[in-house]
This record gives C-alpha cells, sequence and structure tokens, in this order.
C-alpha cells in the first residue's frame, strides 16, 4: 500500500478544500474528537456526495466550511479553505462576506428554517438586501426571478405568501433560491429531502442537479442515502466515526467497494432487480465519539477484520489514482459491490 492519496488536481478550479481538518467538543467527557483529519475537495462543475451513517460527522464537517460551529465546539487541527479563504482565520464580519456569498447551505426541515412572521419572498430578499445593499424594491424584483429560476410557479405572486401557505417541497425550493441569491460558487446541501415524500425528493434532487450544471457551481451533498448519490454524485467521500474511511468517483464506489463499511451500505441498498437476494445488513451501531477506537474504528462491526491487521491504527491510503481506502486488508480483500 502507498502513501495517502494525494490532491493532483489544480487548485483554481478548487471552490473549497479541507485539509486534516480535525474538531473537537466540549462534552461530559471533556473535549473529545468527533471529526478526525478529514481531507476533502469540492470542485466547480462537480457534485461531491459525503455519505455516512448518523454519528459520523457529516453535517460537523458541512458546518466546519461555514464557520457555523457552535460554541462548544473547535477546529484543533488542519484548515479549510473557500474560495481560497481560510475559514478559521476570518473575523465574524468576513465570515459574512463568505456566507451567502461564496458559499450557501441548505439545511433538512426547511420550514423550521423560515421565519413565519415574514412572506417568503422578504426573506429571500434580505439576502440580497444585506449582502449587495440593494434596495427592497430591486431585491424582490431579483427574488421573483430567483423564484423562477427554482421553478415555483407563479412566482410573482408567491413572493408574497408566507411559509404556511407553501408545501415542503415548495419550502425548500425557497431555500435553495435563497441560498443562491448573491451567486455562490458552493452549495452545500445537508439531507435536503429528509421529510419529503418520495416524488417530491425526486424533484427536488433533480432541481440541485439541473441549477449545479446550469451554474456551474460546485455541490457539497451530505446524504445517507446511497440511491441519492447514485443518481446525483460524481465523486463520493465515506465517513465513519468522524474519519473519510473511503473516497473515489462514485462508478468505482458502486462497484468496487474497498472498504468493509462502503459494501455494507451498498450491501444495505434495496436492488429491485435481486429480488429473493437478502437485504444485508451491519451489525451494531456508530460508536460515540468519546469510545471511538485507537485502532480501526470499523472493526467491531467488520465481519472481515482480523486481529494481526486490524487491531492497529489504519490510515486513508491509495488504491488507484483516484481511489482510497482507511482498510488494512486492501490488498486481499474482494468486497462486493452493486451489480448491474
Amino acid at each position: 500500500m502507498t502513501a495517502l492519496i494525494a490532491d493532483t488536481a489544480g487548485t483554481d478550479d478548487a471552490v473549497m478544500r479541507a485539509r486534516d481538518l480535525t474538531v473537537e467538543v466540549s462534552t461530559e467527557h471533556g473535549w473529545v474528537t468527533i471529526v478526525d483529519g478529514v481531507n476533502l475537495t469540492v470542485r466547480r462543475n462537480e457534485i461531491v456526495g459525503l455519505v455516512g451513517e448518523s454519528g459520523s460527522g457529516k453535517t460537523v464537517t458541512s458546518l466546519s466550511v461555514m464557520g457555523l460551529l457552535p460554541r462548544n465546539a473547535r477546529i484543533t487541527r488542519g484548515s479549510v479553505e473557500v474560495m481560497g479563504r481560510t475559514i478559521s482565520t476570518l473575523t465574524e464580519r468576513q465570515l459574512t462576506e463568505v456566507r451567502g456569498v461564496q458559499a450557501a447551505m441548505i439545511f433538512q426541515e426547511p420550514r423550521r428554517c423560515l421565519n413565519p412572521a415574514f412572506t417568503v419572498g422578504d426573506q429571500v430578499a434580505e439576502s440580497l438586501r444585506r449582502h449587495r445593499g440593494w434596495s427592497r424594491k430591486r431585491a424582490l424584483q431579483r427574488t421573483v426571478e430567483l423564484f423562477e429560476l427554482v421553478e415555483i410557479p407563479q412566482a410573482a405572486r408567491r413572493v408574497k405568501q408566507y411559509p404556511h401557505e407553501f408545501s415542503g417541497g415548495m419550502c425548500q425550493r425557497v431555500m435553495l433560491a435563497m441560498a443562491l441569491a448573491c451567486d455562490p460558487m458552493l452549495l452545500i446541501a445537508d439531507e435536503p429531502t429528509t421529510a419529503l415524500d418520495v416524488t417530491v425528493q425526486r424533484q427536488v434532487l433533480e432541481l440541485i442537479r439541473r441549477l449545479q450544471a446550469q451554474l456551474g457551481i460546485g455541490v457539497l451533498l451530505i446524504t445517507h442515502d446511497l440511491g441519492v448519490v447514485a443518481e446525483m454524485c460524481d465523486r463520493v467521500s465515506v465517513m465513519y466515526a468522524g474519519q473519510v474511511v473511503e473516497e473515489a468517483d462514485a462508478d468505482t464506489l458502486f462497484h468496487e467497494p474497498k472498504h468493509p463499511y462502503t459494501s455494507g451500505l451498498l450491501q444495505s441498498m434495496l436492488e429491485p432487480t435481486q429480488r429473493g437476494r437478502p437485504l444485508g445488513y451491519i451489525s451494531g451501531l456508530v460508536p460515540p465519539p468519546h469510545l471511538f477506537p485507537a485502532t480501526c474504528r470499523f472493526q467491531e462491526r467488520c465481519s472481515y477484520a482480523v486481529d494481526s491487521a486490524c487491531r492497529t491504527t489504519v490510515e486513508l491510503h491509495q488504491v488507484s489514482p483516484a481511489h482510497s481506502s482507511r482498510c488494512a486488508r486492501i490488498d486481499d480483500l474482494k468486497l462486493p459491490g452493486v451489480t448491474d
């Protein structure tokens, strides 16, 4: 096995880059590491999936990118750059020049992100008034254009309505319009289809994909749904217990996984073409951060673990020029992926 996979692409097309990102949070057990040495890059014109179970560190990673960590959390090592600016070195005022302008984020459960006391149009226009210094009239005119961009019908009328008059799917479109208001180059979508029905989920995801292609932005899509990843993403990073355990282009990851955790996630997907095949599962749960083992963090749940190889610290190693895995048995395992 060779050393840690190198980022061979140029820096000019990277809209976000995390290098050795390590985040600690203050708990009843003291300061505990919840994100450990994450390297992640998002470039223009691509969608990168960040995948893993709840508790893997996906959302904390995204909050670090936006400079939105809670007060009891801190970056203790590494850095995050957005459009070449190192987030941890910026003042709060400088961060406002990044958030919403160079990078924007949409969250799960959009209704909770909208203020019920104001019209949806005023809430989107506020971003333009704050960051661009536009008048209310000009900002509302642009908001109508943004509503049309995200395919909200009768946009001129609907900007005057309140959040309770919108469905969950339409509220997510409003959040997307708000995120795109100031033409950011990075969009972070954190579980954007949670609480939406299946039909609306597909509509929202297809809209994000069309806008990404149309605007040429980079998208970091955070999800636990590998079906979404298969349809949406160019590259994928899989996280487990605060670490990236595998990264590759989407096609390679699905057909030639090189980490047992990734393979286990793939085997747990419903495959309509594989009727009669037992549905796979991964036993156990992601351990809490204060119980992360010093050895391979997936070992206790891994059916391929052997003491001689796996009871040691495992680094992320290169499998091929664009594929890496954090598994001590890369060379001798043939893991099942998704069959065509």
